[in-house]
């Protein structure tokens, strides 16, 4: 009976529940219902541009996103030590040593972004570098100077030649290209090989500079015609500091039977950019250019006391220029991945373009001697009659790379420049003599994994410096002077390891 009594109340409950159910769902039914929440709009992979680019969401716009992470230690053994110079000393006149071993990190982002127009690929383009490195924190090194207006024996702290953490952020590319236009910092058209066989840097002959730059360009049947105005800023080489003492940039006249001395050139304002003109050609076999360009050189008016010329004269401008011409040849035949490259270059009174000191800083000095040598790098000179002397330099540059594996490559490289500059300027200093130069280096990278190279280079340099006559190098360390004779010849090695992952 009992379990009777429950079986009847629990169908009753159970179909009063069943009737409750479908009231609410009746009633539910005569609602407004809610919209469904969109999809999420997933990135896309774009194909119109080749691989790693991406559709921006919402939009026609493709980007690809990359970069470099780098580690670098560099060993220089003939570093100067022990040396004193007005640079390079202590309170106690004890000689500071120039620092042999060096340390450098370095980080690239990079942005590409493109998009299909009326009028053909609408391209954008930045490329920021990071650098935090122990190098030394100015082009002299450092030590203690004598200051005029301080006490008898007071020096005043001129920085250190031992390098001290410092970091910078550079623009290498920030540009945008449309139709043939191509409009902000970018590498110049007149580059063409660009160091990338090599870990350093320091090869001779050619051009490595990212500038301002507004350019055109028309490509037909595998060749493109390129004419470009270009920042001169860049490219300029010359004293920026001669009109801060007397007589640092007016020519003199010497004794009679003695040859007039030139005076280093101060570049004045600047009236146009440079202009730059090439003609290149890509295939499958390789690729090749020819260039020129174009680069005014003029003189800030004359300070300092007077000499052959009166104070204020301002020298009239000369157009200085640039030729150059290079080959790229795929070497597949041989190992996937092989190629070989020369190129030459001539200029009168634009040295930057043969061997690029603004950006890359090219190769600068040697260290021999047990001292730090300049290679002669101005672009021009002002003679004792108020003319400009332009220098004129040659280079040449040759380069095989080889895959012996896939994850294995050497390079084995060299380049050569030589200068000539007015024999009144060689009166000067060994600055501005007639120069010889050139640096053969070998370098080895292995890839154990994909995006990732570590590797080693080795480079030699020679500099032979040939002038009027024998050259002194004066120091005046705590106010006494003393000479060091310049060598005629100098040898210098230099080495360093890379280690670097590009994503």
């Amino acid at each position: 009976m009992v379990w009777g009594f429950e079986m009847k109340h629990l169908n009753i409950f159970l179909l009063s529940s069943g009737a409750a159910l479908a009231a609410l769902s009746a009633q539910a039914a005569d609602l407004p219902t809610r919209k469904a929440a969109p999809a999420a709009e997933y990135v896309k992979v774009c194909n119109t541009f080749g691989a790693g680019f991406f559709v921006i969401p919402g939009s026609d716009t493709c980007i690809k996103l990359g970069g470099v992470v780098r580690y670098e230690a560099n060993y220089r053994g003939g570093a100067p030590s022990g040396v004193l110079n007005q640079f390079a000393y202590n309170l106690a006149g004890t000689a500071y040593p120039r620092d042999a071993f060096f340390e450098r990190g370095r980080g690239y982002i990079s942005a590409d972004v493109r998009e299909q127009t009326g009028y053909g690929e609408l391209k954008s383009f930045f490329n920021l570098r990071y650098t935090q490195d122990t190098l030394p924190p100015g082009p002299f090194g450092g030590g203690k100077v004598s200051v005029a207006g301080l006490p008898a024996g007071v020096k005043e702290n001129a920085g250190l030649f031992q390098g001290l953490p410092n970091s910078q952020f550079y623009i290498d590319a920030a540009y945008v290209q449309w139709a043939g236009l191509t409009a902000g910092t970018a590498h110049s058209f007149f580059d063409f090989y660009t160091h990338n066989y090599e870990i350093q840097s320091l090869t001779f002959g050619g051009s490595d500079q990212p500038l301002l730059l507004a350019a055109y360009t028309a490509k037909f049947a595998g060749f493109s015609a390129t004419v470009s105005a270009e920042d001169a800023a860049a490219r300029r080489i010359g004293d920026s500091l001669a009109d801060t003492g007397a007589g640092d940039n007016n020519p003199a006249i010497v004794a009679p039977g003695k040859p007039p001395i030139a005076a280093y050139l101060t570049y004045g304002s600047i009236k146009m950019p440079d202009f730059v003109g090439a003609l290149r050609y890509d295939g499958g076999w390789g690729s090749a250019q020819v260039a020129g360009a174009l680069h005014e050189v003029n003189s800030a008016p004359i300070f300092g006391t007077p000499g052959a010329l009166p104070v204020g004269f301002t020298p009239g401008s000369k157009t200085g220029f640039a030729l150059d011409a290079g080959v790229k040849i795929k070497l597949d035949a041989i190992s996937p991945g092989d190629s070989a490259t020369a190129q030459v270059t001539y200029t009168q009174g634009a040295l930057d373009y043969v061997n690029a000191v603004n950006y890359y800083a090219g190769t600068s000095n040697v260290y021999a001697s047990n001292q730090s040598i300049g290679i002669p790098v101005n672009d021009a000179f002002v003679l004792p009659n108020g003319s400009i002397a332009l220098a004129k330099a040659t280079g040449a540059f040759a380069g095989f790379q080889h895959y012996w594996v896939p994850t294995v490559r050497s390079a084995l490289f060299g380049s050569y420049m030589q200068i000539t500059n007015p024999a009144a300027a060689q009166a000067l200093t060994a600055g501005a003599d007639n120069a010889k130069v050139y640096d053969i280096g070998f370098n080895t990278f292995w890839s154990p994994v994909k995006a990732l190279d570590i590797g080693a280079e080795i480079v030699y340099t020679h500099l032979n410096l040939s002038g009027v006559p024998a050259k002194q190098f004066t120091v005046q360390p705590n106010s006494s002077a003393s000479t060091l004779p310049i060598p005629g010849n100098s040898n210098d090695v230099r080495g360093r390891l890379r280690i670097q992952v590009t994503f």
